[in-house]
Parts: C-alpha cells; sequence; structure tokens
C-alpha cells in the first residue's frame, strides 16, 4: 500500500513537471533536426551512390517508402498512446507487459544513441576532410555542445530546430536545383540502373536510406510533452517522412546529374567505387567541383547545425525513454527525477555521456568515415527491430475494441491490421536481404542479440493476454 502510494506520488509530480509545451512546429523541425538533411545528404547520401550507382535515387525512393509505413504504424499508435515513452510504452501496453517493453526499450536506446553518434561523427569528418579541423579538436567540441544543450531543455533545442531548419531546407533546395540547372549534366532515369546491382547490395543501400529521412523516431519517446500529443504527433510524423524523402531524393539525383556532365556513367561507377574506397563522400567531391571555396561555410554550417542538433535530439528521445523506464519500476528510481524545467536531467546526462563515449571509442579505434558506417548499419538494423515491434503492436492493438472513439483510433482497424502486417514483412525482408551483403562473422555477437530479443518479442506477442484474435473491451482514459 504504502509502495503504491509513492508511486502514485511519483506520478502525479512527473505529470505536472513534464509539461506539454511543445505545438506541431516545434516537433515537425526537432524531428527535421532529428534527421540532420544537410549531413545526411553529404554522408548517408555518399554511402548509398558509392553502393548503388546510378540506382541511388531508387534506393532513396525505397527507403522513403519502407520509412513512410514504419512512420504510419507509429502514427496510428501515438494516437493510442500519449505517454512519455514511444517504442517502449507500444510494446509494453501491447506486447505481453513491462518484460517485452523492457527489451524494446533498450533495443530502442541500442539504435537510438549509436545513430545519434553517427551525426556528429559524420560532421567532424567533413571538418577534417574539407577544413582541415582534426577530429581531435571538433568531436569533443560537437559532443561537448550537445551535452550542454541536452541539459539546458528541450525548449531551447526545438526554437533553435525551428530556425535553423528552416535555413536548411531552402539551403538545400537550391543547391540540388543549381546543380540541375547549371551543371548541363544528362538528366537520366534512375530505374534502369536497378538491374546493374544484385538485390542484397540494393538493401544494404536502402539500410543506408532508410537512415535519411527516419528522424521520425525522435518524435514518439516526447509524446508526454506535446499539446495535443494524438493528433500533433500522427501529423508530425507523417510529414517530416515526405519532406526529408522528397529533400534527398532531390538531392542525390541532382548531385548524379550533375556528376555527368564532367565524366560518363563508366567513369562516374568507378569514382564512385573507388571514392568510397577511400573513406572520401562522393558527394562532396562532386559538391566541391561546382561550388568551389562555397562549399567551406555550407560544410561549417551543416558541422554546428546538424552534427549538434541531429545528436541533441536522439539524446533527448533516449533520456525519455529511459525516464518513461524508470517511472515505471524497469530502472533506478533517480532516472525518473524532473528538474523545475521540466528536463529529466539524470536520464539526460546518461544519454548524452553514453553518445559521446561511443563516439570517441569507435572513431578512435576506426577513424570517422569508417566509425560513421558502422554505427550508421548497426543502429539501422536495431531501427528495424524497433519498428518490427510497432508493427507487431498496431496489430494487436487494432484486435482490441475500444469503448470510445477518439480522432478515428476504432474506426481504422481494419486498415492497421493490414498496413501492420505489411510493415512487419516489409521489415523483416529488408533486414534480411542487406544482412546477406555483409560478412556476418563480424557482426555475429549483434545479430545472436537481436535474434533472440526477437523471439522473445514473437513469443510473448503470441500468448499475450486474450491473444492477438481475440477482441477485448480496452478502458481507454483520455489525457487532457
Amino acid at each position: 500500500m504504502i509502495n503504491n502510494a509513492n508511486n502514485g506520488e511519483r506520478n502525479s509530480t512527473d505529470t505536472v513537471e513534464l509539461r506539454r509545451v511543445l505545438g506541431f512546429w516545434d516537433v515537425f523541425f526537432a524531428s527535421l533536426g532529428g534527421q540532420s538533411p544537410f549531413l545526411s545528404d553529404l554522408t548517408y547520401a555518399s554511402a548509398v551512390l558509392a553502393i548503388a550507382g546510378l540506382a541511388g535515387p531508387v534506393a532513396v525512393m525505397i527507403g522513403t517508402i519502407i520509412a513512410f509505413i514504419n512512420g504510419f504504424v507509429v502514427a496510428r499508435l501515438s494516437k493510442r498512446i500519449t505517454e512519455t515513452g514511444g517504442y517502449y510504452k507500444y510494446a509494453t501496453k501491447y506486447l505481453g507487459g513491462r518484460p517485452t517493453g523492457f527489451f524494446i526499450g533498450w533495443n530502442y536506446l541500442f539504435y537510438a544513441i549509436p545513430y545519434g553518434a553517427t551525426y556528429v561523427i559524420g560532421a567532424s569528418y567533413l571538418a577534417q576532410w574539407i577544413l582541415g579541423i582534426p577530429w581531435q579538436i571538433s568531436l569533443p567540441i560537437s559532443l561537448a555542445t550537445t551535452t550542454v544543450l541536452a541539459y539546458l531543455g528541450i525548449r531551447i533545442s526545438a526554437k533553435y530546430a525551428i530556425f535553423s531548419g528552416s535555413l536548411e531546407m531552402v539551403a538545400l533546395i537550391l543547391i540540388s536545383v543549381t546543380l540541375l540547372l547549371i551543371s548541363h549534366g544528362m538528366f537520366f532515369n534512375p530505374f534502369i540502373y536497378v538491374s546493374s546491382i544484385s538485390l542484397p547490395t540494393l538493401m544494404i543501400a536502402v539500410v543506408y536510406a532508410i537512415a535519411i529521412p527516419t528522424g521520425y523516431g525522435t518524435i514518439a519517446p516526447l509524446s508526454g510533452e506535446v499539446r495535443k500529443a494524438r493528433e500533433t504527433i500522427s501529423r508530425a510524423v507523417e510529414a517530416v517522412i515526405i519532406t526529408g524523402g522528397a529533400l534527398a531524393a532531390l538531392a542525390i539525383y541532382s548531385t548524379a546529374v550533375a556528376s555527368l556532365s564532367f565524366m560518363n556513367i563508366h567513369e562516374l561507377v568507378s569514382f564512385l567505387s573507388e571514392a568510397a574506397g577511400k573513406g572520401l563522400s562522393p558527394v562532396i567531391i562532386i559538391l566541391h567541383h561546382f561550388l568551389g571555396m562555397l562549399l567551406d561555410p555550407i560544410v561549417i554550417f551543416a558541422m554546428i547545425n546538424d552534427g549538434v542538433l541531429g545528436s541533441l535530439a536522439y539524446v533527448l528521445a533516449s533520456s525519455r525513454t529511459l525516464y518513461a523506464m524508470a517511472s515505471d519500476g524497469q530502472l533506478p528510481n533517480a532516472l525518473s527525477l524532473v528538474n523545475s524545467k521540466g528536463n529529466p536531467v539524470i536520464s539526460v546526462l546518461i544519454s548524452a555521456l553514453t553518445l559521446d563515449a561511443i563516439a570517441l571509442v569507435t572513431t578512435y579505434l576506426l577513424g570517422p568515415f569508417n566509425a560513421f558506417l558502422l554505427l550508421g548499419f548497426l543502429s539501422m538494423l536495431a531501427n528495424l527491430i524497433v519498428h518490427l515491434s510497432s508493427n507487431l503492436a498496431l496489430f494487436r492493438a487494432a484486435t482490441i475494441k475500444m469503448k470510445a472513439v477518439l480522432y478515428g483510433v476504432d474506426t481504422m482497424r481494419s486498415l492497421d491490421k493490414a498496413v501492420a502486417i505489411a510493415a512487419a514483412l516489409i521489415t523483416i525482408f529488408t533486414a534480411i536481404e542487406s544482412t546477406l551483403g555483409i560478412n556476418l562473422v563480424k557482426l555475429m555477437p549483434y545479430f545472436i542479440s537481436l535474434v533472440i530479443i526477437t523471439l522473445y518479442l514473437v513469443i510473448k506477442a503470441l500468448i499475450a493476454r486474450r491473444g492477438f484474435f481475440k477482441a477485448g473491451i480496452h478502458n481507454y482514459r483520455m489525457i487532457k
């Protein structure tokens, strides 16, 4: 009785302190900052081009479609659950309770923290290559800035994201259109080049392409701090995926067209392979050919804005996942402590310092470019597992009939089931095909862990209370 009273008192306090202060544009641009569009195009788009060649734009389109399908699943779940925690809460409520939620919560951290590290590593790589600033200087400074901003709270980063994100969108569009107009390159149909590469190779490129519009993964854990969360979260998720994917497709296509203005197709394929082999970004080389010294301030902007803001978005999302798990008694209570500004500072500092350590150690051991590729690929595989859990969670949720019909939550159950199944199959297919193109021996411990988590998740889902196909009545409590 005493413990229950204490838990109730703590939850009441947390509800007051985690204030709903974010609106649609705050969430949209914070998520767009999590995508870091410019930096993603200079890094992830380079990986896509190097792997898929002229079929790169197709890989981006496929990656965007997969991201949108998974994002639609999250959008539907966000109408049902508006608490802080995101994917952890989805798994806890619909996939077997706290044990499953615990595994998915940790798997989300395995995705979000390394993925956030890739942004700041990528920015340091660009600073070293183009500006000559050693990563030993730029990386610690960027990490320290991220940690300080995360400690100051979410409202500061959200306001900055609106300002810097708007500038970044305009800059990307202007550069892409300029490349198409002044390069006099050869316009081409990227779909005819898909047959020139194997399916596993294409899927590896797709995994990197998924990373470009995946910033929506930072939205769901922040639900408890968003006004009108049921409506706002779903709109922001769908809008940010479409925006990020469209910007990436335009950027990668315009870059490929521009490259064909001073080399033929065979030379371009050789150039992409050679650049990737040397750990260089082909996108930056092509941009530098046309922009020259004008590229330097762009890189500085990307380093300051995207490197810091991108990693910051994932630190905040990770900290809210830790906070939610601690609030449910899954982790030490200290992680659920919130300061007067509504910031779970201990969870924030642990998330930020862990990201700092991963970024510094992997970059020291592998170098910035290889560290970026390794962490990016591993985090995207963890991302696929997280979204597989959300797919199963939506299917489970769609079998439960609610007493109240809110925002169309209980009026699209058949569509929810169909999308959940399609998203799960696509996620599994992408993961299997992409792993066929890499050396599994080196990553075997990682994959064994993911297989165990996945099997546990599926088994718990199948034996969950009332089963998948037995509809029950779910008492739904509105959160104003």
